[in-house]
């Protein structure tokens, strides 16, 4: 299993998790068959550096966005500005979208960002390729 993101896809969720540092960004991803068509952003409300929670009023309309556009929920991006980008216990617990990848991103020790992919499925996490794609 992969997920495929095009540079500019890839670039705004960069970008999205760099602005809103020092907290976590978190957004959703639409597309099909494993390919993202669309990114999302959705606020934090809960404006924290350790935890995010979407604005639900935000999610809803997203979701009802994709479902319009005849794409599906490909993922969930959010950010771990602290590091390192791999599900936290929460995230693992809080995956409630199993069909869904989820992209973590976070800096690195040089300050660049960077991002992994997992699915997570009954407590489980299990890497999956992220690729980035013209």
């Amino acid at each position: 299993m992969k997920l495929m993101l095009s540079r500019s896809h890839y670039a705004q969720m960069l970008a999205h998790a760099q602005a809103d540092r020092p907290n976590e960004a978190c957004g959703l991803l639409a597309g099909a068959a494993g390919r993202v068509r669309q990114v999302y952003r959705i606020e934090n409300i809960r404006h924290s550096p350790v935890e995010y929670q979407m604005d639900p009023a935000q999610q809803v309309e997203t979701m009802a966005a994709i479902e319009a556009a005849g794409w599906e929920l490909t993922g969930i991006y959010h950010s771990h500005p602290g590091g390192p980008p791999v599900p936290s216990p929460a995230d693992i617990a809080q995956a409630y979208y199993p069909e869904s990848i989820y992209v973590i991103l976070s800096p690195t020790a040089a300050g660049e960002w960077q991002g992994r992919a997992f699915q997570i499925n009954g407590g489980q996490a299990q890497e999956v390729r992220l690729e980035i794609v013209e």
